[in-house]
């Protein structure tokens, strides 16, 4: 419900209605939805894949979806007038290893500098960090635009701003869009956007004014590159927008390179649409905060249940990785009892461990009266649980040693090659997630598992019922007063109406991602800061596409990836830890803030325009700090320049000489400080495959893919460290909890406890690192 001007529900005439099935017929309620019952036949974009586009219809529209298409986004005002754009020449870097960077991006690293925008008026630019110069306008005569990543709030918005730009100029230059995402960039699948076009998506959710297909999601093979490129020269592109994710602005970096090398003049702009908000050197990308309002609302609304029942646990599976941004801020809005992120060890979180914290928050309510509450469960968490990740490898290998029918039937034949202790682990999990972790979603030439189809609150809640029933079988329960419940939310919000601020942050990017073609900028992402400031004090610039790039050396191809380098905001120097303002777990209670508000008063709140990511980005953001080193640098360059003594000169260079000793040992250690802070979750899980013993009498063998796995990380024996690993096996003599043995199995009536160790007996698989990725000799922890 949306409230009124005045803050209330309004008058009753424009208040929602409840239709009752026994109150009005079947047909006046479809009258009352669809008032247009006629619709005309979709648009067919492509027959192989199969991809259709709904012509929409804005008589079938909601009164909210027509009100929001009224609605006029802000953006600063001075993009609008005479403007001067500001080269910084000293911007941040994600990778490390710049030299390979630059032998892969021949054409195109180093090329451009970031910039900024400033009015013209603005006099407190820094000589400094680049030249200030008034740009000179290109006159584009066609741009292009494609989606590139999945749905988020705010890809229609981000071209409401570009094509408000390119019909401003003289003469207006024409906006096509690739419908299917690089399906139809490859393709050649083009439409023209025009303002009848764009006028019935304005300020809505969704992707289907171009669509976005899953088939070709990225740019694998050199031949799509060489399709790209012939599309970008036979539709006579002088610019191309792309809007998308982090994995999107690769692969926009690529297509720059491609441009650079074949000499075609087309300005390729990147506009950072990301649910994730996972983007180096931005300080918050688009549709990150109505994902983040509208989840909340949900929670809030599953903790006002729970809190009604008196008797209800709910687990929510929600999107985000490991270090989600968004269940931070879910956290920090709704007050779930507990979210499960991410820890910094490399050996990761033991399973165990995971439940016994979650039973001991359970029995603490309890003893407080409270038996309700709720567990948030992040996406990409289950990468850092150390069972569940050996027995998603051992499947996987399982499956690719064998050739094995998709049905319930071939389950107990997997199972049975498994090693003895994810074998017993596998026995407890629920058989329709048995089933989800050898076929759904497991692509077959790929070696990795879609953890979405995975339902890892289901597993967990599994665990926590068998942890709660041991210890009433102890004697620490007298009676049962848990009630789990499971409630997924991995797509929830992802076609959304955009906020009144991702409105305004897209289609302000949307607007200088234009600009930028229009002065013939190339390889470039158009980022805004100051985003906790009034829109008029945004300031709008834009950085290296290269600049967000981190490489990877494969040892066992002998070859160099290109990655992302994905920002995970939590594990940064200097950051407060989120929720320490908030009531201690076993005190929460779930908060309702309401629905995503579009106007009235609420919307004039500064809270409900920012973000703890917003907020904290800014304390780790290397930029202002190397400013103030290139002004340092300049002055002594200065000072050497107009130097007159000798001793000067000695000075000055014995200065320089200590910076890049402090400086190169700051680096040593920063390395070493990340590699000892990496989590498990950061290693991809097709790095962690191995073979298993499959053939009756074999002894254990070690894949060739896992030559990130170092010695003493094999699930039988690790042939470099002559360590064997087995199996131990104690009854229930109440000498520990399940935090201190993995999982039981239920036989002969008794609740057993399976714990792998080396022969050395210091602890269990949860208690060691797996491996290491540094060379040095792998250590039990």
């Amino acid at each position: 419900m949306q409230f009124g001007d005045g803050a209330d529900v309004g008058p009753l005439s424009e208040r929602p209605l409840v239709l009752l099935a026994d109150c009005i017929g079947l047909e006046e309620l479809k009258r009352i939805i669809q008032p247009v019952e006629e619709l005309p036949p979709a648009v067919c974009i492509s027959s192989q894949p199969t991809l259709m586009r709904d012509v929409r219809i804005l008589a079938n529209l909601s009164a909210l979806e027509q009100r929001r298409l009224r609605y006029e986004p802000e953006m600063p005002t001075y993009l609008q007038g005479q403007l001067r754009a500001q080269d910084v020449q000293v911007f941040p870097q994600a990778c490390d290893t710049v030299d390979v960077l630059a032998k892969s991006f021949p054409h195109t690293y180093g090329k451009c500098n970031a910039m900024r925008f400033l009015p013209v008026e603005q006099t407190s630019a820094n000589p400094s960090l680049g030249r200030v110069e008034s740009p000179t306008l290109r006159r584009p005569r066609r741009v292009g635009i494609v989606f590139a990543s999945n749905q988020a709030p705010g890809f229609h918005s981000v071209i409401a701003g570009v094509f408000d730009h390119l019909s401003a100029e003289k003469p207006p230059a024409e906006l096509i869009g690739f419908q299917g995402g690089y399906e139809g960039l490859i393709k050649g699948f083009v439409m023209k956007i025009d303002a009848q076009v764009i006028d019935q998506y304005r300020n809505l959710g969704g992707q289907d004014l171009l669509c976005y297909s899953s088939e070709g999601g990225c740019l694998v093979f050199k031949d799509h590159l060489s399709a790209v490129t012939g599309t970008i020269r036979k539709q006579r592109l002088d610019g191309l927008v792309v809007v998308g994710n982090m994995e999107a602005q690769v692969d926009a970096a690529f297509i720059t390179e491609a441009c650079a090398a074949q000499r075609l003049e087309c300005s390729v702009i990147g506009v950072p649409v990301s649910i994730d908000c996972d983007f180096p050197f931005v300080q918050q990308s688009i549709g990150y905060d109505t994902v983040c309002h509208t989840l909340s609302a949900y929670i809030g609304q599953l903790g006002c249940m729970a809190q009604a029942t008196g008797r209800l646990w709910i687990f929510v599976r929600m999107t985000g990785d490991a270090w989600s941004h968004i269940a931070v801020q879910c956290t920090l809005q709704a007050h779930p009892n507990i979210v499960l992120l991410s820890g910094s060890k490399l050996h990761g979180q033991s399973l165990p461990g995971i439940v016994q914290h979650v039973c001991d928050l359970i029995m603490q309510r309890h003893e407080a009266g409270h038996d309700y509450g709720m567990v948030l469960l992040p996406l990409g968490f289950v990468q850092d649980i150390t069972e569940l990740r050996l027995l998603f490898t051992e499947v996987m290998q399982v499956q690719a040693n064998g050739s094995y029918e998709t049905g319930w039937d071939s389950i107990p034949t997997i199972a049975s090659k498994l090693e003895h202790c994810s074998a017993a682990l596998f026995d407890l999990m629920p058989r329709d997630v048995q089933f989800e972790i050898c076929f759904g979603g497991r692509e077959r030439e790929g070696r990795h598992n879609h953890l979405s189809t995975i339902s890892t609150d289901r597993l967990i809640l599994r665990f926590v019922e068998i942890e709660l029933q041991r210890r009433k079988d102890l004697g620490f329960i007298t009676q049962d007063f848990f009630r789990g419940a499971c409630h997924p939310m991995l797509h929830h919000a992802r076609s959304a109406l955009p906020s009144n601020f991702d409105c305004d942050l897209a289609y302000t990017l949307g607007w200088g991602a234009a600009l930028l073609t229009c002065i013939g900028r190339t390889g470039l992402l158009v980022s805004a800061s100051n985003l906790n400031a009034s829109v008029q004090d945004w300031v709008l610039g834009a950085l290296p596409l290269t600049s967000l790039l981190r490489t990877y050396f494969d040892e066992e191809a002998n070859d160099i990836s290109i990655l992302p380098a994905n920002l995970q905001l939590l594990r940064q120097r200097g950051i407060i830890r989120p929720f320490s303002n908030l009531p201690a777990m076993r005190d929460r209670c779930g908060v309702y803030r309401g629905p995503l508000q579009f106007w009235g008063e609420a919307t004039l709140d500064p809270q409900t325009r920012t973000t703890w990511f917003m907020e904290n980005f800014p304390i780790q953001d290397p930029t202002s700090l190397l400013q103030d080193i290139s002004s340092l640098a300049a002055e002594l360059q200065s000072m050497m320049a107009t130097a007159q003594a000798e001793s000067r000169l000695y000075a000055v260079n014995s200065i320089l000489t200590n910076a890049l000793s402090t400086l190169d040992t700051y680096k040593a250690l920063d390395a070493s400080s990340r590699r000892l802070a990496q989590s498990l979750a950061d290693v991809a899980m097709s790095s962690m495959v191995w073979k298993t013993n499959v053939e009756e009498g074999g002894p254990p063998r070690r894949s060739s893919s896992s030559s990130l796995l170092d010695s003493g990380c094999g699930p039988r024996q690790s042939s470099a460290s002559g360590h064997a690993w087995g199996i131990q096996v104690s009854p229930p003599d109440g000498r520990g909890g399940v935090g201190d043995r993995a999982l039981q199995s239920s036989a002969s009536g008794h609740t057993w406890g399976i714990q792998v160790s080396p022969p050395d007996g210091r602890g269990g698989v949860g208690d060691r690192a797996l491996r290491e990725i540094a060379e040095e000799k792998p250590s039990y922890r």
